[in-house]
């Protein structure tokens, strides 16, 4: 069983590269799920077909869905969803707009993420395939499983005291069944989910960009917290390359751009392989041509193997009380190394080599202390 997660920010092609591996895992004999856990789905428009939240079989091996939350919501936790909106129209709210906040916060990365969980324990497939939303989204999804616990404990601590002090006043409120017993359940499941996320010989992660600054940083900050979660990265995806070169002065200041930038991903990513994929001139929009996309991309390799086995590239832990940001970096000779902090940014310049990280929170403002090299590893020690 396999679980590939593709994240990146909103518009880098993260559907299309998606869609792409899924269909060339597919035609290479495997069955595959891809879902679209994004609001804003697009997975239908790449194989020009109607999607729904129940699976459909787009060619021999490959099925695909496009996760309805709301309509998840109104199906299957309908108790919930009115039991909460009758509050909130009880206090003032009209009916249109208590609907609409009755999804409680983390509702729907829960709903996504049961959805992940349901179609890897089904049997049903060897490769389930997630075409994530943009990186905000994605993050809170990828923490839900480890905070699910917190979160159903509080929200059935409040129910029960609620019970137990104000019965006869709420009573009129409450559902005629216990609709809190679904949260243990529901839990078991994030903790089985959480524990195949976590498992590299599982799951494993790909950050799709382009090679624009602002994309860029956006992706770097998705494999700090990937790593921070304990989450495997096995390949980058640089999406909407430019030609080597052109007689169009515009086009060709573009390329510069892009030249520069892909010089910067070589390096920041380093050593999770990088995969690249040029520009299309064409829509890609159905099985095809995806399938064409992905042995530009892959080439040769199999896109359901995991693609890259080291150990996490970032690892923070504390040390005597101190942070100690852990870098891997293999077969890089220091002779010279310099390390500064710019606002949430750390960069690391060793020799002409220079690699970008995106601070965790924990870290923003806090100077370092020292760094040394050992094991492959570049060791920075940060000031309490």
């Amino acid at each position: 069983m396999r679980i590939i997660l593709y994240l990146g920010k909103g518009g880098v092609g993260k559907t299309t590269v998606s869609a792409s591996t899924a269909t060339a895992i597919a035609r290479r004999g495997q069955r595959v799920l891809i879902m679209s856990t994004d609001v804003a789905h697009s997975l239908a428009d790449a194989f020009s077909v109607e999607l729904s939240s129940t699976p459909l079989e787009v060619e021999k091996n490959l099925f695909a869905m496009e996760v309805n939350v709301l309509a998840e919501i109104r199906e299957n936790w309908n108790e919930l969803y009115s039991y909460f909106s009758s509050i909130l129209m009880h206090d003032g709210a009209n009916e249109v707009v208590a609907e609409e906040l009755a999804i409680m916060p983390g509702m729907e990365e829960m709903i996504s993420l049961r959805y992940i969980w349901k179609a890897a324990k089904s049997g049903d497939y060897d490769v389930v395939v997630v075409d994530a939303a943009p990186t905000g989204e994605t993050m809170r999804l990828l923490g839900m499983p480890e905070s699910y616990g917190w979160y159903s404990d509080k929200i059935g601590g409040w129910h029960s005291k609620a019970i137990g002090f104000a019965a006869p006043l709420l009573s009129k409120f409450m559902p005629k069944k216990n609709i809190f017993k679904l949260m243990p359940e529901v839990n078991e499941h994030m903790k089985e989910l959480h524990a195949m996320l976590q498992d590299k010989s599982i799951t494993t992660f790909r950050v799709v960009l382009n090679p624009e600054n602002m994309v860029i940083k956006e992706a770097l900050r998705v494999q700090t917290y990937l790593n921070l979660f304990g989450y495997k990265l096995d390949a980058a995806v640089v999406n909407k390359i430019l030609p080597s070169s052109s007689t169009d002065s515009y086009l060709q200041s573009l390329i510069d751009i892009q030249t520069k930038y892909l010089g910067v991903i070589d390096n920041c990513f380093y050593p999770v392989p990088i995969f690249k994929v040029k520009q299309s001139t064409a829509e890609i929009i159905n099985t095809d041509r995806l399938h064409v996309l992905s042995q530009e991309m892959f080439g040769d390799k199999n896109p359901a193997d995991i693609l890259y086995s080291n150990e996490r590239t970032q690892v923070l832990e504390k040390v005597n009380g101190k942070y100690v940001l852990s870098l891997y970096l293999p077969n890089v000779e220091v002779t010279k190394l310099n390390v500064n902090i710019k606002g949430d940014e750390l960069l690391v310049d060793i020799n002409n080599f220079r690699k970008s990280i995106i601070l965790p929170n924990v870290l923003v403002g806090r100077k370092t202390e020292g760094a040394d090299f050992a094991g492959g590893n570049l060791n920075i020690t940060f000031a309490n």
